[in-house]
Parts: structure tokens; C-alpha cells; sequence
């Protein structure tokens, strides 16, 4: 800023460049602001449509999964009751039982070897007893020797599978294995598949029991992902966690009754009642999105059942796939919430630049104009108001105190010999002299009093504030005194000045400004018959 500004100017230059730079920072801000709206919506848009696709990719491999898990049980149902297995143990003498088993374990084991998804095949009698029974340890199959076969009658999956009828298949949930009422580390998530076998006069002979690495289907999850701030869960029927890819260890808490609490619910407690009753769907936040995908059995209808076999547990399979993208977590997101905040800043500046260039160009039309309205109004070498800017200001003065009853009083001042100090001394010492009285004027009144240089050596004042009209004659007194101090007019040249003044009194009713002007003329004109350098007042 130019350190001659006005105060009036820097006042000016202030407010318009603080309008500007808001107005500026408000249309980067709408833009960005649309920007921002836009962008989000395409990217939250891109994100449902991923996030369908992907947990649409993933509920159809675990069906695909499961479904071949089921069919694989019946074959091997199907493989006892060819087999005729039933009627295998009860052969006398043992060594021909000995030797059909043998052939039927190693069967099931060269099965167990090839597929390496089942922890355990095996075929039970009606009382429970394991009369085969493949382990897969280590990546290797084996057969199990007879003398460590178990009875199985008190197991859930076994008294599950006993009451059904033929082409049926009972599924487990999926839980963690347990040996020896421990739960098996490393965990072993399992699931266990059951079913009948029936001979050709369709009596109930024995069971079935296959145990489905889980763990495999869990790798699977990880398929189809893209590792962008985003979770993957898969839920069972009560909410818990059967699979979670972020936090991995709120896995199967209803295993243990310390963490029976851990659900997606408690995880999203806001979102609960939404996730409980929805089955396939999508719940958007200001947080995040969550994607809902239904697994297995849902209502009546059990994707497992094929041909004329059908699962007979729906609950146990009734999973859901859950995804949840958290916007702080997505980078893509996060980068673009920066860049925005960085555009933000960039506009700010862009914002002072322009704010202060702009209110620079309008400070100049206005300091323009301010100078032309000085111009027009005042007296270019004294400063004081000229006649035309005096009669208007004065016409006002005269109608606010008519108004209000209030006396005013017009002096009316005219230097002495001001014809000789130009012809003697120069006109630049006739305009030291015009501008030493103007300064006189403005100690002796200050700035409560109209001051004007009505032309030549002719000057007038209006008085109309209380100060003033309580004695306007010794003021006049003081002018005079004032302005005869002897002046420079040249250098080493000093040069005593003489006014005669007049004035008189009015209420603003008794005349007008001409009147009071003509009055103000006269009284100095009588001042000046009386030996100049001195003052007459009219009452």
C-alpha cells in the first residue's frame, strides 16, 4: 500500500478487499464444494457396484464350495452302499472282513489324498462305532488301525444324522475343532457332513461322516479382493463372526463364553436392527458403506439340495457375506480429500492475489473520483471549501437550524492590501498569504465550522455549534490577531497581514443564505470604513 493513502482510501482498499476474497473463497469453495459432491457420488457409486459384484463373486464360490462338499458326500455314500459295506462287517471268517475293509479304506484314502479338504472320512454303524476312518495329517492321508477306531454315539453329528431319512444330508455349523473338551490350536475351523446309508430294501444300515477342512473355504474369501481400506466378513445365523479380514481374532468368539458378545452387532451398533433384517442389500453412512450378501440356505430355499438329495439343516448354512468400506480407510478417498485441501489452500492464495489486484484497480477509481469530488468542491490552494460546495453546505446549515430555533452567525473576512503584496511581492507571495490565513482559520475554528475561500481574497465562515456561537466575536478578535502576525512572503522577507471582517445573526427563518451573505458583506465593508483590521458584527 502507498504510504500517502488517506484514511478514507485505506478504509476503502480494507473492506473491498476482504468482500473480494470472500466472495473469491466462496465460488472456489462452491466449486470445489460441486467437485467434491460429484466425485464422491462416482466414487461411492463405483463403490456399490464393486462391492456387489465382489461378494456376489465370493457368495457363489462358497456355494460352489460347499455345494461340491455335499455332492462329494453322497458319492461317498453312494460308493458304501455299492460297496454293500453294511453286510462287509459282519463277514466271517475276519481275514475276508479284514480284506474288504481294506480295499474300502483304501479307497476313501486315495479320496482323502486327492481332494486334501477333508480332515477326516469315515463310515459308522447304527451304534456309533467307526468302522472306517481316514485322517488327513500333514498333507498325507492314513488309515486309522482298528484297535483305534471310536464309538461316536454321543457326538451331536452322528444322533443328527441317525434321524434322518435316506437322501438326506445334515451339515454342521461352522465352529472349530475340538479334541479332548479342548479346543484344538491351531484352530482348525470345521465342518461336519452327514448322512445314511440304506440297503436295497431301504432299511437304515449306517453313517457317513465327512469333516470339511474349513479353512480352505476361508482362504477362498481372499479372492476377488482389492485391498483398498475395505473389510470382508462372513457371519452366521446369531451374527457372530465366522470370518473377518481385518480382525482376525473376533473369529469364532461364541466358542468361548468370554467374548459371547463379539458380533457384528456390537461392532455396528448403529447399524444393527438394518443388519439383522436385511438380507441382501447395501446400508450407506457419512462413514462408510456396507454391502450385505446372503450365503447358503435362505428362508426355505437351500442352494445345497441337488437331484433327489437334500440338506436337511438350513440355519447351520445360513451365512452372511458382509463387506464394509470405511471412507478414511480408502486411499483412493483419503488422496482425493487431500487434493481437494490442497486445491482449497491453492485457492485461498489465488484468492488474496486477486482480492488485493482487484480492490487495487477500484481503490484507483476511487481515489480518482474522491480527487475529482475534491476538486469540485474545494479550493485547490487553501483546501477550504469553495463557493458553490459553501452555498450548498451552508443552505443546509441555515434549514437544520431554522428547524430547530437555533441562531447561527456568517463571517464574512477580506484581506487589506492584498493587491500589493501580489504587485510587490510576486503572486507566489500573494498565495503564501491566501494559504497563511486559510491555516489561521482552521486553528482559530477548528473543524466545527464552515470554512470557505469564496474567491480572491474573500473568505467566509458559518458558525452554528454551541461552542462557537457562544462569543463568535472573540473569535473574530482571534483571527485578526492571529493573521497579522508578520509572514514570510520571501525568503528573509516578512510581511504583516491585515483582515476587516464582518458578520451578523440569524435564526435561518429571518433570511436566506443570499440575504444572510449580503448582510455578512456589508457589516465588513463598514469594518473596513472604520480603518480596517478590525471586525463588525449586525445583530
Amino acid at each position: 500500500m502507498n504510504s500517502t493513502f488517506t484514511f478514507s482510501e485505506l478504509k476503502f482498499f480494507c473492506l473491498r478487499f476482504i468482500a473480494i476474497f470472500f466472495l473469491l473463497v466462496a465460488v472456489f469453495g462452491a466449486i470445489i464444494h460441486y467437485d467434491k459432491s460429484a466425485s464422491e457420488e462416482a466414487e461411492k457409486s463405483n463403490i456399490r457396484v464393486q462391492q456387489k459384484a465382489l461378494l456376489e463373486g465370493k457368495k457363489q464360490y462358497i456355494e460352489w464350495v460347499m455345494g461340491s462338499v455335499v455332492r462329494e458326500t453322497a458319492l461317498l455314500s453312494d460308493i458304501m452302499e455299492a460297496r454293500k459295506v453294511y453286510d462287509v462287517v459282519a463277514l466271517l471268517p475276519v481275514a475276508k472282513r479284514d480284506v474288504e475293509l481294506t480295499r474300502l479304506s483304501t479307497i476313501l484314502e486315495a479320496v482323502s489324498q486327492r481332494k486334501e479338504v477333508y480332515d477326516q472320512l469315515r463310515y459308522l454303524d447304527l451304534e456309533g462305532n467307526e468302522v472306517v476312518r481316514i485322517n488327513f495329517n500333514d498333507g498325507h492321508s492314513q488309515v486309522v488301525p482298528t484297535e483305534q477306531l471310536q464309538n461316536k454315539s454321543h457326538r451331536y453329528y452322528f444322533n443328527k444324522a441317525l434321524q434322518l431319512g435316506c437322501r438326506k444330508i445334515y451339515v454342521s455349523p461352522l465352529d472349530l475343532n475340538v479334541e479332548h473338551g479342548q479346543i484344538e490350536v491351531p484352530l482348525k475351523p470345521m465342518i461336519r457332513l452327514a448322512t445314511p446309508v440304506f440297503d436295497e430294501k431301504g432299511q437304515k444300515r449306517g453313517i457317513v461322516v465327512v469333516n470339511y477342512l474349513a479353512k480352505y473355504l476361508m482362504e477362498g474369501m481372499a479372492l476377488f479382493n482389492l485391498d483398498m481400506g475395505t473389510n470382508y466378513m462372513l457371519l452366521n445365523k446369531d451374527g457372530y463372526f465366522l470370518f473377518n479380514k481385518q480382525h482376525r481374532n473376533s473369529e469364532f468368539a461364541f466358542m468361548y463364553n468370554q467374548r459371547s458378545d463379539e458380533t457384528i452387532y456390537s461392532a455396528f451398533p448403529e447399524l444393527a436392527e438394518k443388519i439383522r433384517n436385511m438380507s441382501t442389500g447395501q446400508i450407506e453412512t457419512d462413514k462408510g458403506i456396507m454391502t450385505i450378501e446372503s450365503v447358503g440356505a435362505v428362508d426355505r430355499i437351500n442352494p445345497y439340495c441337488f437331484q433327489d438329495y437334500h440338506v436337511s439343516e438350513n440355519s447351520s448354512t445360513a451365512w452372511k457375506l458382509v463387506s464394509y468400506v470405511d471412507f478414511s480407510e480408502r486411499k483412493d478417498i483419503v488422496s482425493s480429500q487431500y487434493e481437494r485441501k490442497w486445491l482449497m489452500q491453492v485457492g485461498v492464495v489465488l484468492s488474496i492475489i486477486l482480492a488485493y489486484f482487484i480492490a487495487r484497480f477500484q481503490l484507483r477509481a476511487f481515489a480518482d473520483n474522491q480527487r475529482i469530488h475534491y476538486l469540485a468542491h474545494h479550493d485547490s490552494l487553501t483546501g477550504l471549501v469553495n463557493r458553490g460546495a459553501f452555498q450548498n453546505q451552508a443552505t443546509n446549515t441555515l434549514d437544520q437550524n431554522s428547524k430547530a430555533g437555533k441562531m447561527v452567525c456568517l463571517i464574512y473576512l477580506d484581506l487589506d492590501g492584498f493587491k500589493f503584496i501580489n504587485d510587490e511581492y510576486g503572486h507566489s507571495a500573494g498565495d503564501k498569504t491566501l494559504i497563511h490565513v486559510a491555516s489561521v482559520m482552521h486553528r482559530v475554528f477548528g473543524s466545527k465550522a464552515l470554512l470557505a475561500r469564496l474567491g480572491g481574497d474573500e473568505f467566509a465562515i458559518l458558525l452554528s455549534s454551541q461552542e462557537h456561537m457562544q462569543n463568535p466575536e472573540h473569535y473574530a478578535a482571534s483571527l485578526i490577531q492571529l493573521i497579522q502576525d508578520p509572514m514570510e512572503v520571501l525568503p528573509g522577507t516578512f510581511h504583516q497581514v491585515t483582515t476587516s471582517i464582518g458578520g451578523c445573526y440569524t435564526k435561518g427563518q429571518d433570511c436566506t443564505l443570499d440575504e444572510l451573505m449580503h448582510q455578512a458583506d456589508m457589516a465588513m465593508y463598514e469594518a473596513k470604513k472604520s480603518g480596517k483590521n478590525r471586525y463588525y458584527f449586525i445583530k
